[in-house]
Order: C-alpha cells, then sequence, then structure tokens
C-alpha cells in the first residue's frame, strides 16, 4: 500500500518508523504519465514502504523549429 507523506527532505526522505533519513529509494516503478511509485527501505530500523510522486503534467511541443533542434533529421 502506498502512503502519501510529507516526510521529504532536500535529499530523500525520512523513514516512517525511526525518521532516519533515507537518501533514495530501493526500487521506482513508472505508473502513468503523472505517477512514480517509490519503495523505500530503511537500513537503521528495516521498515519498507512505498510512496507515490505526483509528476506535473509535460506540455506538448508542436512547434516544428523546436521538434527539429531536439530530433535532427538521422537521414544522411
Amino acid at each position: 500500500m502506498a502512503i502519501q507523506s510529507n516526510r521529504h527532505t532536500i535529499f530523500g526522505m525520512n523513514c516512517t518508523e525511526c525518521g532516519d533519513l533515507l537518501i533514495a529509494p530501493v526500487w521506482s516503478e513508472y505508473e502513468d504519465e503523472q505517477h512514480i511509485l517509490n519503495l523505500w527501505s530503511c537500513a537503521n530500523c528495516g521498515c519498507q514502504f512505498e510512496t507515490k510522486a505526483l509528476l506535473p503534467a509535460a506540455e506538448s511541443v508542436n512547434d516544428a523549429e523546436t521538434i527539429q533542434a531536439f530530433f535532427p533529421s538521422l537521414l544522411v
């Protein structure tokens, strides 16, 4: 079960049991265009928990000049 948590730090996450700083999740899964599921594991107390991160919606790029700049033709 994923939990919503406000225990984020600038480096990662605090353990939900002991409060120890967790630098990075041990596993992440892309759920859809706006959600990432993260599995955290605390080395201090052994607690494991999941969090769900909400990503901002991406803007569509329809400008041909911008598309050409990022994706140049592969034909030579």
